[in-house]
């Protein structure tokens, strides 16, 4: 993306225009048709948290809006956890689920804290870094990486990867060309996986290719198609979140002394600051879903066969949910956000995401008493669902 590139709305004066916008509409229209793409948006806390709980008529099951033309069958959707309903949902989310328990992460922090400090000390002898490009960005790639099984000397192929497959702009939701593009930018991914797959397959590892490949979903084998399209997923949706959230809580902590300054005085506090950054600047900023029938929200009749968006970044900032939502507060209690979904399809890997972020903080404060924001231009995410840097320089020394 060129430097002349402008902001998206959620980082133009700090978002102040956007939540404007977000508060008038959830006084006034706060479930609506968006003219641009024929969606409809959900502004509000408890609209958003309703819809993400009725899976039964808001469906993550989009690809069925395809025309069968496009090659997209029920096979399509094999090993797609964030675009599959339950029942199959649930039974594939309880298989790899394991893999993602506050157990299981607790038993990568060393692994974790051993990958923060080989990123850290790549750069510790510039006076500038980019948080995002140098830490946040190949950090959750590593680690998936890691638990997947995939080779550590592969780690800039896979980033390569994820940011083609981040780097669409927003289109026409079910449009051919741009459903065929992200197919197309995905398929040497999936080829890389497969052949990963049928390797462990034929001599089991420790890893979580391998329990894949011989689990059972309801008494039968994962379809190779079904474990291939979940190791994609891990590593997309595990390495965008991650490293949104990470970069986004430096930025903001930057912009917040007060906050920053209390957490080099007491790192307990990280994992509030944490969720307040989430919550304050989710990296997922909406949902899509598709109504299975006609329902009502907000007194709204939806028909049947939307698309609906439930918006994250505005039902985080819900007044009627939080107090102040303006203000980012790293001591705001009861802060049960959206920001990691909400659901069904709450985010899997919310508490390995939580533990990198975490680690890799504490460790940034360690290594760098001084942090602060250079003039070099920032760089965004241009994907119309995420929020997050993809360049972030901040000058950095040792007091």
């Amino acid at each position: 993306m060129g430097k002349s590139a402008a902001p998206p709305p959620y980082s133009q004066d700090d978002g102040k225009a956007l939540q404007d916008w977000f508060r008038t509409r959830r006084d006034e229209q706060p479930v609506h048709q968006d003219p641009a793409t024929g969606a409809w948006l959900v502004l509000r806390y408890a609209d958003v948290v309703a819809a993400s709980l009725d899976h039964a008529t808001y469906s993550s099951e989009l690809w069925r809006a395809y025309p069968t033309e496009w090659g997209k069958g029920d096979t399509w959707g094999e090993g797609r956890l964030t675009e599959m309903d339950p029942p199959k949902h649930r039974l594939l989310r309880a298989v790899i689920g394991k893999a993602f328990t506050n157990r299981t992460v607790a038993g990568l922090a060393p692994e974790i804290e051993a990958t923060v400090e080989r990123l850290l000390d790549a750069v510790d002898d510039r006076a500038e870094i980019d948080v995002a490009r140098d830490l946040a960005d190949p950090l959750p790639v590593m680690v998936i990486a890691e638990l997947i099984g995939l080779p550590f000397e592969d780690r800039e192929l896979l980033r390569g990867w994820a940011d083609q497959l981040l780097s669409f702009e927003v289109g026409d939701l079910a449009g051919e060309e741009l459903v065929k593009a992200i197919d197309a930018a995905g398929a040497e991914l999936l080829a890389y996986l497969r052949e990963h797959y049928r390797s462990r397959r034929a001599a089991p590892k420790d890893d979580l290719f391998s329990r894949l490949a011989t689990a059972e979903v309801d008494g039968e084998r994962l379809a190779e198609d079904a474990v291939v399209n979940l190791g994609k997923l891990l590593l997309i949706g595990g390495h965008v979140t991650t490293a949104c959230s990470l970069a986004s809580l430096v930025f903001e902590l930057l912009r917040h002394p007060d906050a920053l300054a209390a957490l080099r005085q007491d790192a307990d506090l990280i994992p509030a600051a944490i969720e307040e950054s989430v919550r304050y600047r989710p990296a997922v900023v909406n949902s899509l879903r598709m109504t299975t029938r006609e329902t009502q929200l907000a007194d709204v009749t939806i028909p049947a066969g939307q698309f609906v968006s439930l918006s994250a970044l505005s039902a985080n900032h819900d007044e009627r949910q939080f107090d102040a939502p303006e203000r980012f507060d790293i001591h705001r209690q009861h802060n049960q956000h959206v920001g990691f979904g909400q659901g069904v399809h709450y985010c899997l890997g919310a508490p390995l995401a939580r533990t990198e972020i975490r680690i890799a903080l504490a460790a940034l404060l360690r290594r760098f008493p001084v942090l602060e924001r250079t003039d070099g231009p920032l760089q965004y995410y241009r994907n119309p669902s995420i929020a997050g840097l993809r360049s972030f320089p901040v000058a950095v020394g040792r007091g």
